[in-house]
């Protein structure tokens, strides 16, 4: 057997490789214990993040299930994250690779918590190939069915790690579409989940989008600024690069409760994207001065 072995916590602090092997020898295998997972992975973690689906391949009844961890250093390139992934399908591994990294890309690498980035992180996919279908590869005719779920559970996993963000209390969602290419819509909405002024606007509901403005057009995306738009909730604050007539508390009130939406459109082309990230506040604070105390 193969013991795979991750770490996160303190940098500099070993894994205690004697412990880990001592509990591998005595662990026994359960059907009924993946809860248990879940929450033996938690560090500032205030709760497991987990999620399992059943789907259809070939008549056959499949399953893909995903924990994850990690609240804090949080960053595109994965940062302090432990994600792990499983199935029972029969996956062909080269395109087992290829459709894991895009599903990252398109999730784990679109949260910011902090814009710091750990010197560690994982994510893997373990396939054992039970349900006996034949081995998706790119040309089996349900590969997309495979596709949209394995997105599936890496976004939604993704977002639960920056809604359970260090001292977060809001889930911020930014949609970026009319970008020259996904390139630049990349770059423009984690360049706003990543701004200090922005989350902490967010914790405090106060709807400056200056902030978002001003975190946009140092993103290094392409704009122009006659002609690109922004919205928080369903209430336009700016259009066409100048302030909107819009009312102050729609907008206000457009912040309130736990997930707030902003939406930009830049009007060049057809490039999109969408980034997660989370508000800044005390508890952010709290948590990091104490945290190797």
């Amino acid at each position: 057997e193969l013991v795979l072995c991750s770490s996160t916590g303190i940098i500099g602090r070993q894994l205690p490789i004697e412990k880990i092997e001592t509990g591998v020898a005595a662990i026994e295998m359960s059907r009924d214990k993946g809860n248990d997972f879940s929450e033996a992975i938690m560090t500032t973690d205030t709760r497991p993040k987990r999620i399992a689906l059943e789907f259809q391949i070939e008549g056959r009844t499949v399953r893909l299930g995903g924990v994850t961890k990690g609240a804090g250093m949080i960053y595109p390139n994965m940062a302090t994250m432990l994600c792990y992934l499983t199935t029972d399908a029969a996956i062909a591994h080269e395109w087992m690779k290829a459709e894991v990294k895009a599903a990252v890309d398109d999730s784990f690498n679109m949260i910011s918590m902090d814009g710091d980035m750990s010197t560690n992180d994982t994510c893997i996919l373990f396939a054992n190939g039970l349900a006996g279908n034949t081995p998706i590869n790119a040309e089996h005719p349900e590969a997309e069915t495979f596709r949209q779920a394995l997105r599936h559970v890496t976004q939604y996993l993704a977002r639960e790690m920056v809604r359970d963000g260090e001292g977060a209390t809001k889930l911020m969602i930014v949609q970026v579409r009319g970008a020259r290419n996904k390139a630049d819509a990349v770059k423009a909405a984690r360049a706003i989940t990543l701004s200090p002024l922005w989350q902490c606007a967010l914790a405090g509901e106060d709807p400056n989008w200056g902030r978002i403005a001003a975190a946009l057009g140092a993103s290094g995306c392409e704009l122009k600024q006659a002609t690109y738009d922004i919205f928080i909730g369903d209430v336009q604050v700016m259009k066409q690069g100048l302030a909107a007539q819009y009312d102050q508390e729609a907008a206000r009130q457009a912040m309130v409760g736990n997930e707030v939406t902003v939406a930009i459109d830049l009007h060049i082309g057809e490039g999109k994207a969408t980034a997660w990230g989370c508000d800044l506040t005390h508890g952010y604070i709290d948590e990091n001065t104490l945290y190797t105390r």
